[in-house]
């Protein structure tokens, strides 16, 4: 079979060359697709280039604490609790924080899996949150997710081949059977893996390897926005490294938005172009990934990257880590003020009674933090 490589979502012009059809029916196609003006998307316009792709605004998702006999509601978890953040075409927000922190659920929540509690998801003029199930399925040939373990979101009694091809089955994409044969190729060769390898199951493969077969199976959608939950926390430092490299070139050759979220500080500085911190279902810094890691404003932002480790064993020794005391506050019943400030070593009695505004203290750093200069 030669080689197939999948293009990125153009206006390229529709020609009948290809098709399984008699000459004249041919040129009587032909002449109607001249006929026709060509397709043109807002996101393509000069204009609408850095208008945003995808806005959050206010996006809260409570889940609700049940007791008794009967379900009654004694309480609820707080996963995410007003976030906001906007990401434009081409671009990827990274979203970093500690375990619980909310990130995963933030990513559900776009891609609807869960029905947030409150807030508004706006992807390319279409309100998400407001969706019918019917939207929805449509809306998911756009938006793909990407899971953080490859050893349990694979169907082990599935082959390769039907994996990739599940989507464009259920979305009637598909084509007959040897086009899906030959897309499911493509997809392989797209993530660097054997086009031969399509007969074989999950468990004949590595971690570094499900997690590429992961990958072929959401652009097998020919998706514009991909959500990545913690797609390298499960892998070898080796196997990471392949895998960040094969989510660049991918979005470098097809356009693609991410949001990719993570634990791994240095990971995610090199794939975003913003990142986001968030603790206790809130955002505490925002801004552009040089800026973040260069000039932490919120002080846990400054604890989570003084533990991150530096590949100099004598700088690394050196530097002052900023340990943090206690644990993680319980979502469901968080401080009254800053969600921070039961382990925050600056925080006053202000910090807490008020929850600080989330604000630009400048050249678009936004920080919610009482004793940073611009945030009062």
């Amino acid at each position: 079979m030669s080689k197939v490589r999948i293009q990125p979502r153009s206006d390229k012009p529709v020609t009948t060359a290809d098709l399984p059809i008699d000459n004249k029916m041919k040129e009587m196609l032909d002449q109607r697709i001249q006929q026709q003006e060509p397709v043109r998307h807002d996101l393509d316009q000069p204009v609408m280039r850095n208008l945003p792709l995808l806005t959050v605004s206010g996006l809260k998702m409570h889940f609700p604490v049940r007791k008794g006999l009967f379900g009654r509601q004694v309480g609820s978890v707080k996963a995410v609790d007003g976030v906001s953040f906007q990401i434009k075409k081409g671009e990827t927000l990274g979203i970093v924080g500690e375990s619980g922190s909310g990130k995963s659920t933030v990513g559900n929540c776009i891609m609807r899996n869960c029905q947030p509690t409150a807030g508004k998801i706006n992807y390319n003029g279409r309100e998400i949150t407001a969706m019918t199930k019917a939207e929805l399925r449509q809306l998911r040939q756009e938006l793909q997710m990407i899971t953080q373990n490859p050893y349990a979101s694979l169907n082990p009694r599935m082959t390769v081949h039907e994996i990739i091809m599940e989507g464009p089955q259920i979305h009637h994409t598909a084509g007959d059977e040897a086009q899906q044969l030959e897309t499911s190729a493509q997809m392989l060769e797209l993530v660097g893996l054997n086009p031969s390898f399509s007969n074989r199951y999950p468990h004949e493969f590595s971690g570094g390897q499900r997690q590429r077969i992961s990958i072929a199976r959401a652009l097998a959608m020919n998706p514009a926005f991909i959500v990545c939950d913690e797609i390298v926390s499960a892998l070898d430092v080796s196997i990471q490294a392949q895998i960040v490299g094969l989510m660049m070139k991918l979005q470098e050759e097809l356009g693609l938005t991410y949001i990719f979220i993570g634990h791994d500080l240095s990971v995610v500085r090199h794939l975003s172009n913003n990142v986001a911190v968030m603790y206790l279902g809130k955002l505490m810094e925002l801004t552009s990934s040089d800026e973040l890691y260069e000039h932490p404003l919120h002080p846990y932002t400054q604890a989570l990257i003084s533990a991150a480790p530096i590949p100099n064993p004598t700088v690394d020794r050196a530097r002052e880590r900023i340990l943090l005391r206690g644990d993680l506050p319980s979502p469901i019943n968080p401080p009254k003020g800053c969600n921070f400030c039961t382990r925050c070593k600056y925080a006053n009695q202000r910090c807490r009674e008020e929850d600080p505004p989330f604000i630009d203290v400048g050249n678009n750093h936004f920080v919610a933090c009482h004793q940073v200069k611009g945030g009062a």
